[in-house]
């Protein structure tokens, strides 16, 4: 169970509109060089949804510092939702209307499918629940935005490219697509519960999401196994590496910030 915010606006070394800008110009530029080749490809494309996960960190971050105190993880299954569903309409209407040609655009239509929807949605929270967060529509709407980015990145990982048969015969098929829903909504929610605090911060917050990040793009490599070739392989080796550098920035920044740091000892052998 989370604790509640502080009740007022979360503040920052690092702009939020600079991470928004991240996340979407990362995300998108990962999705769509997801095909250029079978390694790099899906290097890429999971690297671009590290940066979408990083942009939705920082979104629970605003909303959840109004204190929020259990919603911080009702809020990240329920953006994540509207993600997945947003990631999957906005690749394939292209292939359902027959719009040949303008399959490049999928990407796009994702995310705004998914930033309108958690816009409406958010509306509905705010004006008929009673929700009175001042930034409930925004962050709601780039939740479900990074949500989408992140979910359609690790998909294309997997698929070779954005193109909806591939994604529907290669993730969601097999029923890699919930794997996806959980280990974005994790990465997205658990850096700010896991930080939460009078003396948590922006930039270790950040270094938190970039752990799970990089964790839930291990998971995608080894998930790629089951698709052949080296691409696993190549996310697997990139996704060790930023966990293990990003995981020690997040444990040196939180010995930095604790007043002292006591070793407990380990668990008794037998009952005492």
């Amino acid at each position: 169970m989370s604790a509640g915010g502080s009740g007022a606006p979360a503040e920052g070394a690092v702009d939020a509109n600079v991470i928004l800008a991240i996340g979407i110009i990362g995300g998108l530029i990962g999705i769509y060089l997801s095909g250029i080749d079978p390694i790099i490809g899906p290097v890429l494309s999971c690297l671009g949804a590290v940066c979408a996960i990083l942009w939705g960190v920082i979104a629970v971050r605003s909303v959840a510092s109004y204190g929020l105190g259990t919603g911080v993880p009702s809020i990240g299954y329920m953006s994540l939702g509207i993600g997945v569903t947003g990631a999957l309409a906005g690749v394939g209407i292209i292939a359902a209307l027959n719009l040949t040609g303008l399959e490049i655009a999928g990407p796009i239509l994702a995310l705004i499918f998914a930033m309108i929807i958690g816009l409406i949605v958010a509306i509905v929270a705010k004006k008929i629940v009673g929700m009175k967060i001042p930034v409930m529509e925004r962050c709601t709407a780039e939740i479900a935005g990074a949500a989408a980015l992140a979910v359609l990145g690790f998909s294309s990982a997997i698929a070779g490219g954005y193109a909806i048969e591939g994604i529907l015969n290669l993730v969601v098929a097999p029923g890699f697509i919930a794997v996806f829903y959980i280990l974005t909504t994790m990465a997205i929610q658990h850096p700010f519960n896991a930080c939460l605090g009078p003396n948590e911060n922006q930039v270790r917050t950040l270094k938190c999401g970039a752990s799970t990040a990089f964790l839930s793009m291990i998971i995608t490599g080894i998930l790629a196994i089951f698709v052949g070739g080296y691409g696993w392989f190549a996310i697997l080796i990139v996704g060790l590496i930023g966990w293990y550098i990003s995981f020690k920035m997040f444990v040196d920044a939180s010995y930095e910030a604790a007043a002292s740091v006591k070793w407990a000892g380990l668990w008794p052998k037998v009952e005492e």
